[in-house]
């Protein structure tokens, strides 16, 4: 099911968050997703990334209830979530490591070879 913020309205200290899903059959739902700032802020979670973590409360709710509460622990938990998957991305686009270079000898091409003559080469 795919999710479409369709507005928010502020309820007191709440922001309900409404949405929309649409299904693989394209049957639409409403939703409401009810939040309070004020955890959200104590749990580090700013206010403009709330409507994308309510899309997160929404994919993972268990039952075919319309209105649903972002409550503590589901904060506590996308926050947790949140920080494993930055914490993989970085490690993916990491630098390679590299390996200590190993002593090599230097090849000198002209090495052994002869010098010409004083002046060759000049007087065009």
């Amino acid at each position: 099911m795919r999710f479409t913020l369709t507005g928010f309205r502020q309820d007191g200290a709440f922001r309900i968050f409404s949405y929309e899903g649409i299904s693989e059959d394209r049957v639409r739902t409403q939703f409401t997703v009810r939040v309070d700032p004020e955890l959200g802020r104590r749990s580090g979670i700013r206010l403009q990334e709330l409507p994308l973590l309510c899309v997160w409360v929404l994919e993972r709710r268990t039952g075919d209830e319309p209105d649903l509460i972002f409550t503590e622990e589901a904060m506590a938990r996308a926050v947790e979530e949140r920080a494993a998957a930055a914490e993989a991305e970085a490690a993916r686009n990491a630098p390679p490591k590299r390996r200590k270079k190993e002593a090599v000898e230097e090849y000198d091409p002209y090495e052994g070879t002869p010098m010409p003559p004083a002046g060759y080469g000049r007087g065009w």
